[in-house]
């Protein structure tokens, strides 16, 4: 009996060992809308402090806006690296049920500065971040 319980607990503690929650906060967002015409030109930067979780165990981004806005990961798409930066892309279902994918943008000078998309077939937010860390 002493065995089963130290297995499930080394398997307990090795699940939560793999669990990251990376933490971004938001210094500012962009707006654009689809239009008939395509989409719209990007809105002038508004300054914004807000928090943006990706959360890999639970499989979400959580965006806590004045009205959450939870994402939920059903795929994980391959970092992509291009000559001044990486990305990467997830595809996700928001809290309405709308498809949406988020991408995140982080150039190779600055690791810590990053962008992120999260685009729908309505409209594109653009937030700039900047990286607090990941919980482990």
């Amino acid at each position: 009996m002493k065995k089963i319980i130290l297995a499930l607990f080394v398997i307990f503690l090795s699940q939560v060992a793999v669990a990251q929650t990376y933490k971004f906060k938001t210094t500012g967002f962009s707006v654009s809308e689809k239009t008939k015409k395509g989409w719209s030109e990007w809105t002038k930067t508004q300054p914004t402090e807000l928090l943006i979780n990706l959360d890999r165990d639970k499989n979400r981004f959580v965006v806590y806006s004045e009205i959450i806005q939870l994402y939920n990961i059903y795929k994980y798409e391959d970092r992509v690296e291009t000559a001044t930066g990486f990305s990467n892309k997830y595809y996700c279902v928001d809290n309405e049920g709308l498809d949406t994918v988020i991408t995140v943008v982080t150039p190779k000078e600055k690791a810590t500065l990053k962008q992120i998309y999260i685009a729908n077939d309505e409209m594109m937010i653009q937030y700039d971040l900047i990286y607090l860390g990941e919980n482990k």
